[in-house]
């Protein structure tokens, strides 16, 4: 296993090296990155990291999974990074859709500060725990002691998100700091809910007197007009007087905004959000923990999860416990175990089986990624089944009002933060739930099943050591238990991932999946048993209808196409009828790179979606024509 400095080091080289990152930071499992250009990322290269358990961009975030040890790894990255990663955002950032801008504000600014909300949480839960068996009376100071570190963070919330907030919207920490102290002021902590007369600006504005305690949004909007006005105000300040008259300005502007207008602004978006999440629930009940829980993979898996950490805090903050996010996200997370351990009974291959045993411990724990991506997702009918018991589970714990009185990384470890010392059937509840998520899963996905694939040995040992006796053996082996949906390489060459093929519509995979092979022969073959069903007059594509029902596309070259047939000769015409190994065409390929073209030929199943994966028997080295290249699931 790597350490977390290597696999730092890695994952920075392959993401383009720091001068690529424009902003870092992390989550439970992930590290996130802004990046100044996605095109530099190698992702499948991070995939196979040792230590890194996957990969995705999601919106304009890139986000590399590593697990429980995400911290360790980070600090070592930050080491790596120096200060690139407080540079200014790019002009892509500023371009970024705005739904996926505001969720990477939002995890940005609330991923630092989960320690400290899954710490404190779990040892509200814990109280509760010693409390209800008798261990400790609310009454002792003892108790009193940890009650008052178990709210800290709760009650102080809006210095902690000044900080992580300042990083994000990149200014003064300390100026930041500042205007959460405003907010927190005595003055108007001691005068909200009494009939107090509030201060007054300039004799004609009032100074509401809101609690702002525990409050979310309010800090947020004022540290993003302080990152506006601090930088308007140093554009134009002398350097010689900057750092004494641009604080004093950046704070006389925005302190009082921020209290007059932003703070009360900010309060009401925070309780109207709650209060319309909170009614919904309420009033939809099962319904709606129905929903969330079985989508609740996808949301987590796309990032949006970040925008309910606005209200999990608020719920936890001025309810002291949530109904809504956090027991559903808990019964999910049980869910994708549940299809894992299934996979790890049912499966027959050896690696898959320990693969699924470790990640479905992991998920119990609550760190669910190996499971979702390594098992899970990987095999697609656990992930449904996951999605099931996800469902089932959250309808039954909205509806019986389950209660979550802290926060954390919601796996078993937690189960103290659901327990209430009035009322042991919440707790209870929760364990029902737990058994539902896990027990629905697990049968769903014993009884749907899974496709693996299993490669079958090549005949070979008395097959000379020639290229064309190797293609010979392989189509002779494979022909002995053919299975309807493979493909065979349409030529010789060498294998080039889809993704490093140097046009758009191939690498997205918008025509479909599949594998390149860069030519090394002129010669090219069917890949599947059909009929030709394309055949353009410049030459340059094949489209093969399978008689396995496998819609292939054969594309010679990019853009191609210009050389209007100029150096290939057809061996085909659409209507004919071929087996695996026809000639189709002849390519000059040395000619059709002097003119300047890429001979990168793209072999894909254009009916991708048909199917339930196209995965290539190889992602590199040399292949030979009629040598199986893709496996076709159904």
């Amino acid at each position: 296993m790597s350490s977390n400095k290597e696999i730092a080091q890695k994952v920075l080289e392959l993401t383009g090296g720091k001068e690529n990152v424009n902003n870092a930071w992390h989550c439970v499992t992930r590290l996130r990155f802004n990046l100044n250009d996605k095109d530099k990322v190698q992702l499948d290269a991070i995939k196979d990291v040792p230590g890194v358990m996957g990969a995705q961009f999601s919106g304009d975030q890139f986000q590399v999974i590593v697990g429980n040890k995400v911290s360790d790894v980070y600090e070592e990255l930050e080491k790596e990074l120096g200060g690139s990663a407080s540079s200014e955002p790019t002009e892509s950032d500023n371009n970024e859709g705005i739904v996926s801008k505001l969720m990477d504000v939002i995890s940005g600014i609330f991923s630092p500060i989960l320690p400290a909300l899954a710490g404190t949480g779990l040892l509200k839960g814990f109280l509760a725990l010693f409390v209800a068996l008798g261990w400790l009376s609310d009454a002792s100071g003892t108790y009193q002691v940890l009650f008052l570190i178990s709210d800290i963070v709760f009650y102080f919330l809006p210095f902690l998100l000044a900080v992580s907030a300042a990083k994000k919207f990149k200014t003064s920490e300390f100026l930041s700091l500042t205007v959460a102290g405003g907010l927190m002021y005595p003055t108007l902590l001691n005068a909200a809910g009494t009939d107090a007369v509030p201060m007054n600006l300039f004799g004609l504005i009032d100074v509401p007197n809101i609690n702002y305690s525990s409050s979310v949004v309010p800090i947020i909007l004022g540290v993003w007009l302080l990152s506006y006005i601090d930088r308007w105000v140093r554009s134009w300040m002398p350097s010689v007087i900057s750092m004494m008259f641009s604080p004093l300005l950046s704070l006389t502007f925005t302190i009082p905004i921020t209290l007059v207008f932003l703070g009360p602004l900010g309060n009401y978006i925070g309780n109207g959000l709650a209060g319309v999440i909170n009614w919904l629930f309420a009033n939809t009940g099962p319904f709606a923990g129905l929903v969330l829980g079985g989508l609740m993979a996808l949301i987590i898996m796309t990032g949006m999860h970040y925008a309910f950490t606005p209200l999990v805090v608020g719920n936890l903050a001025t309810l002291g416990f949530d109904t809504t996010v956090i027991p559903v996200m808990f019964v999910s997370n049980i869910a994708q175990s549940g299809a894992a351990f299934a996979v790890a009974v049912k499966s027959k291959d050896k690696n898959m089986k320990q693969l699924a045993l470790s990640s479905g411990i992991s998920a119990l724990f609550g760190v669910t990624e190996p499971a979702m991506y390594g098992v899970n997702l990987k095999l697609k009918k656990p992930f449904y089944a996951a999605m099931a018991g996800g469902g089932l589970a959250g309808a039954f714990v909205v509806f019986m009002a389950v209660r979550a009185y802290g926060t954390g990384v919601p796996g078993l470890p937690m189960i103290p933060v659901f327990i209430d010392s009035q009322d042991a059937w919440n707790v209870i509840y929760l364990l029902i739930g737990i058994v539902i998520a896990f027990a629905t899963a697990f049968i769903v996905t014993f009884l749907l099943g899974f496709e693996e694939t299993i490669t079958a040995p090549v005949k070979s040992a008395t097959v000379e050591n020639k290229p064309e006796a190797k293609a010979t053996a392989v189509v002779e082996a494979n022909n002995e238990n053919k299975k309807p949906a493979d493909v065979f390489a349409t030529v010789t060459g060498q294998i080039v991932p889809l993704k490093d093929v140097p046009d758009e519509t191939f690498a997205g995979e918008i025509m479909g999946k599949g594998i390149a092979i860069k030519p090394t022969s002129n010669q090219l073959v069917s890949p599947v048993a059909g009929e030709i069903t394309v055949f353009p007059s410049s030459h340059h594509a094949i489209g093969i209808k399978a008689d396995s029902g496998l819609e292939v596309l054969i594309h010679i070259g990019i853009d191609t196409v210009e050389l209007k047939g100029k150096h290939f000769s057809p061996k085909m015409k659409v209507g004919d009828r071929v087996e695996v190994g026809d000639l189709l065409v002849v390519a000059d390929v040395a000619a059709i790179e002097e003119a300047g073209y890429n001979t990168a030929t793209m072999v894909i199943i254009t009916n991708t979606f048909d199917y339930l994966d196209v995965v290539p028997i190889n992602n590199e080295g040399e292949i030979f024509e009629k040598e199986q290249l893709l496996s076709v699931i159904s």
